[in-house]
């Protein structure tokens, strides 16, 4: 446990320093859609958003969770099959402010990403924390409500705030629930 909280406190650290940004998309705004819609060929956002189950100790600063993608359904990774999940395809959430990150890995055998989000703002507690861009297959039909499905829930690994007044980490991991959206 001491282990994965100076990795999310180095990471944090790290983003700090860095300076990267997050989820911008340019002059078009995308549109959330219905669990009805059905995936196009090509390319697909999928946004994953937290919510509170009782109250917070203190502002989400991390989380770390798991998804299993459908078949046809795949995201860009480094060397095109397992592996570390392309930079440009992962990115922070619309709710995020402040520095972000967002990455995560893929494995092709079990179709499963592990997805991480961590952020310096201490005022982030609901919302758009993630979004993926993946590719659909050609042939395939997948609705949002079967990725859902498959996903229900969404498991949590990790999720932990920072507790300024006390500088200290308390972990969330019982207190969050990860929702599955998409874009249009």
């Amino acid at each position: 446990m001491k282990t994965t909280l100076k990795l999310i406190l180095a990471t944090l650290t790290l983003a700090a320093l860095y300076g990267c940004g997050g989820g911008g998309n340019g002059s078009s705004t995308p549109t959330a859609v219905a669990d009805s819609y059905v995936f196009p060929s090509g390319t697909a956002t999928i946004t994953f958003s937290a919510m509170s189950t009782a109250q917070l100790a203190a502002p989400v600063s991390g989380i770390d969770f798991t998804v299993t993608l459908p078949a046809g359904m795949t995201p860009t990774t480094a060397g095109g099959a397992s592996g570390q999940i392309d930079s440009t395809t992962i990115t922070a959430g619309s709710a995020l402010t402040g520095t972000n990150l967002a990455f995560g890995t893929y494995s092709v055998s079990t179709r499963k990403a592990h997805l991480s989000m961590a952020t310096t703002s201490n005022s982030y507690r609901s919302g758009e924390f993630l979004r993926l861009t993946c590719t659909v297959a050609s042939g395939t039909s997948i609705t949002l409500a079967q990725f859902k499905a498959a996903n229900d829930p969404v498991t949590i690994i990790k999720a932990v705030g920072y507790d300024s007044a006390t500088a200290s980490t308390v972990v969330l991991t019982d207190k969050l629930k990860v929702t599955i959206g998409a874009l249009k």
